[in-house]
């Protein structure tokens, strides 16, 4: 009974909103978006598109989608999806354009949305941007970053940190050469000795770092950290004064 209901609920939204002016339409969107119901602005939208295609406001909707589904509904892959319809069906518009710098921006806008997200604690969803990146834009030049901020992630949000050493270690075997390579190095070491306590395999990890990286900034500190494996602070002579 209830699924019936909702269906002719459905029903008599799309029949009201067909009889509505393309404008009436995307400024119901508009308002939909100010009470921060963005589901019902995209289906405002999608049926401004799908009963007035050729319409002025048209490909303003189109990208108006985009927008929703990024900055509302953090969903990547339908977010893209209306980009590229906003340069397929609407090549000639302004918002095509905007949508084409978009898409060949898009790698940035991906780090830079995780990291978004991350400050306002929606891992989960930053976890999503950065996996998208990683599995479309391999050999893009902000992939190491993405691949080392996602070990970051399950280092220090989730502290999961056995997954953070897999994801680590990725930036190492995918990705020679990066600035995050050497970091990565470090931080496997790091959660080794620090965190986990296996005394073993951080110097194996840390060695490696002295062999690969002995001229790094972070090479001083990785001596440092080999030199006083399992010791306790009150058996580091540096750091004695600390529990004196």
């Amino acid at each position: 009974m209830k699924i019936n209901q909702f269906c002719l609920i459905l029903v008599a939204f799309f029949i009201l909103s067909c009889s509505k002016s393309p404008k009436e339409l995307f400024d119901l969107a508009e308002n939909n978006l100010k009470l921060d119901n963005a589901d019902e602005a995209i289906l405002n939208l999608e049926t401004l598109l799908l009963k007035h295609p050729n319409d002025s406001l048209a490909s303003k909707a189109q990208y108006k989608v985009s927008s929703i589904y990024f900055n509302w509904k953090d969903e990547i892959l339908s977010g893209y999806e209306a980009l590229s319809k906003t340069t397929k069906n609407y090549p000639n518009s302004k918002q095509a354009k905007q949508a084409q710098r978009e898409i060949d921006y898009f790698p940035k806008f991906l780090v830079d949305k995780a990291e978004s997200l991350r400050k306002k604690k929606k891992l989960k969803e930053s976890v999503n941007h950065l996996m998208y990146l990683i599995d479309n834009y391999p050999k893009n030049e902000l992939t190491p970053k993405g691949q080392y901020m996602l070990g970051d992630l399950y280092m220090n949000d989730f502290r999961d940190f056995e997954i953070a050493i897999q994801e680590y270690r990725k930036v190492i075997n995918n990705h020679k050469g990066s600035l995050q390579e050497p970091h990565a190095q470090f931080m496997i070491g790091y959660i080794y000795a620090n965190v986990l306590n296996d005394i073993n395999n951080a110097k194996i990890e840390y060695e490696k770092f002295v062999r690969d990286f002995k001229d790094h900034e972070l090479a001083p500190s990785v001596k440092f950290e080999l030199e006083y494996l399992g010791k306790g602070i009150d058996e580091i002579p540096v750091l004695k004064h600390i529990t004196s």
